[in-house]
């Protein structure tokens, strides 16, 4: 086995780790989404934010991967910008009762189907 494989085949272990966080960070989402709708309340400071980052912090790591995601077929770059603005949008929305839960659901279902796309595909 040449480096190039094992460099290769390390990237693709890892890349397959951030969309396995993602894909926690999703089901987190959908919970938060049901309990703010239930009417539980959130504290910015010890529940949105600390959970906004941990999940910018993982959008960070795929888009370090950038050139490997967008290689894939049917990804480019604009989808792979639009999975991450979703994410992030859908990291603070779901605290909050007043969210639409149609244009939630528009978008998780939008990043729910490009994680397990790129969940396949590696």
């Amino acid at each position: 086995m040449d480096d190039f494989t094992t460099i290769s085949e390390r990237k693709c272990r890892l890349l397959r780790h951030y969309i396995e966080s993602l894909n926690e960070d999703i089901k987190k989402i959908e919970i938060f989404f049901e309990a703010a709708k239930k009417g539980r309340e959130f504290n910015f400071v010890i529940d949105i934010q600390p959970f906004t980052e941990h999940v910018d912090a993982h959008l960070t790591d795929l888009k370090m991967n950038e050139d490997q995601v967008v290689a894939l077929p049917l990804m480019n770059e604009l989808k792979l910008k639009l999975l991450i603005q979703h994410m992030r949008e859908l990291s603070v929305e779901c605290f909050f009762d007043k969210t639409s839960k149609k244009v939630f659901l528009d978008k998780y279902k939008a990043v729910q189907h490009d994680l397990h796309y790129l969940e396949r595909m590696l």
